[in-house]
């Protein structure tokens, strides 16, 4: 049991170190928040939003024009982001396009991937390439180059094909406009080899 001197005593100190304890902990607040400063800027941000500058881009981009005949041509992707090496090129994954033909037949190109590039136009198409026509013909190469604006398309190498004749490979395939006959042709160059299939013609 305390007399009632030592209790004053305790209180009187309690009156001391109180007060004292309270300010070193204010203290300690002050020095912990000196550490931070708001003004940083957090470490990860500038990468952050560098990597965001540099992968900028698009979901689902779509371009759509026609050429000088009436053909009805289409790009689209499921991506599309600025080439790092020109702004007026743009690196596509997952492209499609369609080419409507003014007599009524169409084409249609897929690739895994593409450069587009509109102003000087071409499109580059990569990686598992198969072009599609409506006259029953399905070719497939690794890469081919394709006009944006008219009727032109040319393999970088070697085709695989299933068309009405039967199975046939070549050196190359073109997709041109015939200047005499204003008629859209394929054609296959450079070592055609026919696997002919009379049950496709007379289908």
């Amino acid at each position: 049991m305390f007399d009632e001197n030592s209790y004053s005593r305790l209180v009187a100190w309690l009156k001391i170190l109180l007060p004292l304890a309270a300010l070193a902990l204010l203290s300690t607040l002050f020095l912990l928040s000196r550490s931070v400063d708001p003004t940083e800027t957090i470490p990860f941000a500038d990468i952050d939003l560098a990597e965001r500058a540099r992968d900028q881009g698009v979901t689902q981009p779509y371009f759509a024009g026609a050429s000088e005949r009436g053909d009805l041509i289409s790009f689209s992707a499921a991506s599309a982001r600025p080439d790092a090496t020109s702004e007026q090129r743009v690196v596509a994954q997952t492209v499609r396009s369609w080419i409507n033909l003014t007599s009524g037949t169409f084409l249609k190109f897929t690739a895994q991937s593409g450069l587009l590039d509109e102003p000087s136009d071409l499109a580059n198409l990569k990686g598992k390439v198969t072009i599609t026509s409506s006259v029953g013909y399905t070719i497939r190469t690794e890469s081919l180059k394709s006009a944006m604006h008219k009727i032109w398309a040319e393999t970088d190498g070697p085709i695989q094909a299933d068309g009405p004749p039967g199975q046939f490979s070549a050196g190359k395939m073109l997709l041109r406009v015939d200047p005499e006959t204003d008629d859209v042709h394929l054609l296959f160059t450079n070592g055609v080899k026919l696997i002919y299939d009379p049950k496709k013609v007379r289908d």
